[in-house]
């Protein structure tokens, strides 16, 4: 009773002293920990152990299952698909090259899983796909991660190898545009597909902390017992540029929706975007390459290398024409099978 007489009876300014911590002002390493943190960490580090041991043909089975619930329930997010959907294909209507050609249209009996993209499909057959097959490819990329390059390879083709041989013969390292498409965690397995054609660098990525902190250790363990290096906003400019003017290769996903940074064209649609890929390539100096990844069947996937013509004359401090060139490439990249991209958030 003393005690709780003395709360009540607090002055003001100690009350005010007592107002919780606003969260911008805590650690990092303090405000990503505590009970709830470590019980989704226990959570959805059980999830991912079981995936991860599924043979991959049933991860994707479960996977389009999931995705097609998730389809039937989440009607805000169709609406976010449909909309991404729309400006895809206003582009893709006019913007059609060589290299992504969509299919005319379907054979009469093809499953959808080997449907790569067709302007012919209604609409929401297409949002139907996508989420389909994001839950495919999500299921789907966790296995990736405990399967040697041989059994991976069982799944997935690697076409343009030899251009990412070229590009580090240069002894400048290595850009890799990445887009949130296909099971985006099989990339994991890219050294190892380099190696077996001789092509040997080391392999890293730029990645954002995870709100965890127990579930960003376990990933960082993950990922870096893999042999690729993690790079974040945490580890400054020099860190990633050093690594690649070392020889290495760098991932980054070059796709994401920012609130600050140059506004240039994606898809036709003015938005902020991130500058860095082309920040590192003007200190660097490295090649840059686009990635895609494509489902070609069931449980079945290619991942493309293509070459990115970068300007001689840009100037140091030009941004936007740096960020303009790599979101062409990604656009590009894209485009090979739009619905294998991840279009459940608000991109545009």
């Amino acid at each position: 009773m003393t005690w709780f007489n003395f709360t009540i009876d607090l002055p003001k300014e100690s009350h005010y002293r007592l107002k919780k911590m606003p969260t911008h002002k805590i650690p990092e390493s303090e405000r990503y920990r505590g009970s709830i943190k470590w019980l989704q960490y226990v959570l959805a580090r059980g999830f991912v152990s079981i995936l991860q041991r599924l043979p991959v043909h049933l991860a994707y089975k479960m996977g389009r299952g999931t995705g097609w619930l998730c389809w039937k329930l989440m009607s805000k997010r169709r609406a976010v698909a449909r909309q991404n959907l729309k400006i895809v294909n206003a582009w893709m209507a006019t913007n059609a090259r060589s290299d992504a050609t969509p299919v005319a249209s379907p054979a009469p009996n093809s499953s959808p899983s080997t449907i790569r993209h067709s302007l012919s499909l209604p609409l929401e057959a297409q949002v139907r796909e996508v989420f389909q097959r994001a839950g495919a490819n999500l299921f789907s990329g966790f296995t990736f991660n405990r399967i040697s390059p041989e059994q991976a390879e069982r799944h997935v083709k690697v076409k343009g190898l030899e251009l990412l041989e070229v590009a580090l013969s240069q002894g400048k390292g290595a850009i890799i545009l990445l887009a949130h498409m296909g099971p985006w965690e099989a990339l994991t397995q890219l050294p190892g597909f380099a190696a077996r054609h001789g092509i040997e660098a080391p392999f890293g990525a730029m990645y954002r902390p995870l709100n965890n902190t127990y579930l960003d250790d376990w990933f960082k363990a993950e990922r870096e017992g893999q042999g690729t290096r993690l790079f974040s906003r945490r580890d400054g400019f020099h860190k990633p540029v050093d690594f690649l003017r070392s020889g290495g290769m760098l991932g980054i996903l070059a796709d994401q929706k920012m609130r600050q940074g140059p506004k240039v064209p994606y898809f036709g649609v003015i938005t902020p975007t991130s500058p860095v890929a082309g920040l590192f390539q003007r200190r660097s100096g490295a090649a840059v390459l686009a990635v895609s990844i494509e489902t070609l069947d069931r449980a079945k996937w290619q991942i493309s290398v293509q070459p990115v013509e970068w300007p001689d004359m840009l100037a140091p401090k030009d941004r936007e024409t740096a960020t303009q060139v790599c979101n062409a490439a990604i656009e590009r990249a894209v485009a090979r099978s739009p619905l294998d991209a991840f279009w459940l958030h608000k991109r545009f």
